[in-house]
């Protein structure tokens, strides 16, 4: 039997920004925005239906919006 549980993290990128997201969960999140020469996180846990289907547009790099990183990606930046 193949499993269908997603295995998190997922690590993503918007595409032409500089706002990185690491998806721990099907409902939880976390924001990493570079703003002048800090970067600044943001914890965020979906309550709501929109912010649920935010994470799920991310884990599939709906529209091209959002790009595959990896943690060390991520890691280098911060």
């Amino acid at each position: 039997m193949k499993s269908t549980e997603k295995q998190f993290p997922f690590y993503r990128k918007y595409v032409g920004i500089d706002t990185y997201f690491k998806i721990v969960g099907e409902k939880e999140f976390i924001e990493i925005k570079k703003v002048g020469k800090q970067f600044v996180k943001h914890h965020i846990v979906a309550t709501q239906f929109p912010e649920m289907q935010l994470i799920k547009d991310m884990i599939d790099c709906y529209e091209g919006r959002w790009e595959t990183i990896t943690a060390k990606d991520l890691d280098d930046l911060i």
